[in-house]
């Protein structure tokens, strides 16, 4: 299919722009940014790259500014409080499946919705349990979509994007700082899959689907073949010239991950279940600790009845609140991301870009964005 013309709305963001300036690239496709206000659109047309300015949660305004179009490509997610997420994703998904009417919709969500520990339990697929906001911003989407793309007879491709990384990304940024984090270390000396895609990889996936497919399916997407966590962090080493990370203790990361694996499989509910025992077993003595008064009272008490026993347990039990905590793992703010299995489903199969490509991206990258003032002018 060649001379696709295809619309991206969210070009104004990071993966957006990235998207729209890698399909520009391609001689078969001809591309242009899809955004909401002039901001957004100016920052995409800086870049050369040609831009509508419509609103994009219309389904009346998205329609008409796109219908010249073959295909869309959605990279946008409504960013809204909390009271008006839901509102908000609703009115974006049916202007997107009305625009898309009887053409395809590529939308990118994300692995952000099988939770921040991610199981390779097999119904987790079918039946994603995500722990955050934003991943239920993002599962709330894909059901949204569904919906109302079938009422417009709309062909929707739903991506499950992995960790994006890549030139001025979030997630690089990220890798980066964790690599020069002292009291960072890697679980498992990185062996785990990291569920990530590179930016150019992501591109790619992108581009063959809207060339060769109209699926009404959903993928996950991420570096084929997947990319552990040691590669991706000493791609980014190297790239900077900066050190290896090191790797926590096997002991430590057996712990931890078999901590995060329960903590998945508990519903809510039962969460705040046993938060709020362990909070109610610790208030006898952190309500003492708190209160001097309780405590001046209570020795009266104990004067009173002449009891040695129980004035040795309340005196335990005040102490082992005033003294500091020790923390057995020093380890324990690592992100559950890191202990995860590889994402459970279907995986989208494209041509991935050479890994050399990739790094040394990362590398003109970092020496452009990073290099002191006083080096640049040496």
């Amino acid at each position: 299919m060649s001379g696709l013309r295809v619309g991206v709305l969210g070009a104004g963001g990071q993966v957006g722009l990235a998207v729209l300036r890698g399909l520009c690239e391609d001689g078969g496709i001809s591309a242009v940014g899809i955004c909401r206000n002039r901001v957004s659109s100016l920052r995409v047309a800086s870049h050369g790259l040609k831009v509508r300015t419509t609103q994009t949660d219309d389904a009346k305004s998205l329609a008409e500014s796109t219908r010249d179009l073959d295909a869309l490509v959605n990279c946008a997610l409504p960013q809204y409080g909390p009271s008006k997420t839901s509102l908000a994703n609703r009115r974006l998904a049916n202007a997107l499946a009305t625009a898309c009417a009887k053409r395809h919709l590529v939308h990118l969500s994300s692995v952000a919705v099988y939770g921040d520990f991610i199981s390779s339990e097999p119904t987790l697929f079918r039946s994603p349990r995500p722990d955050t906001a934003y991943g239920r911003q993002k599962l709330e989407m894909e059901t949204l979509l569904r919906k109302f793309a079938r009422s417009q007879r709309a062909n929707c491709t739903i991506l499950r994007v992995g960790h994006v990384y890549g030139p001025e990304l979030r997630w690089s940024e990220t890798i980066l700082s964790l690599i020069n984090d002292t009291h960072f270390h890697l679980p498992f000396d990185g062996r785990r899959p990291s569920n990530a895609i590179a930016i150019s990889n992501l591109i790619e996936a992108v581009r063959e689907v809207l060339l060769a497919s109209d699926a009404d399916a959903t993928f996950n997407l991420t570096d084929s073949p997947q990319t552990p966590w040691r590669e991706l962090f000493d791609m980014h080493a190297r790239a900077s010239s900066t050190k290896f990370v090191r790797a926590l203790r096997s002991s430590d990361s057996e712990a931890m991950a078999e901590q995060y694996r329960k903590w998945s499989q508990t519903g809510l509910f039962s969460r705040w279940v046993r938060e709020s025992a362990r909070w109610f077993l610790q208030l006898p003595g952190s309500y003492l600790t708190a209160v001097p008064s309780i405590k001046a009272f209570a020795q009266r008490a104990i004067a009173t009845f002449g009891s040695e026993n129980l004035d040795a347990r309340l005196w335990a039990l005040y102490c082992r609140h005033l003294a500091p905590h020790t923390n057995p793992c020093p380890f324990s703010n690592i992100h559950p991301l890191f202990f995860s299995d590889a994402v459970p489903g279907p995986h989208l199969e494209y041509h991935p870009a050479h890994p050399a490509k990739i790094t040394s991206g990362l590398s003109d990258w970092y020496s452009v964005a990073f290099t002191p003032p006083e080096r640049s002018r040496a």
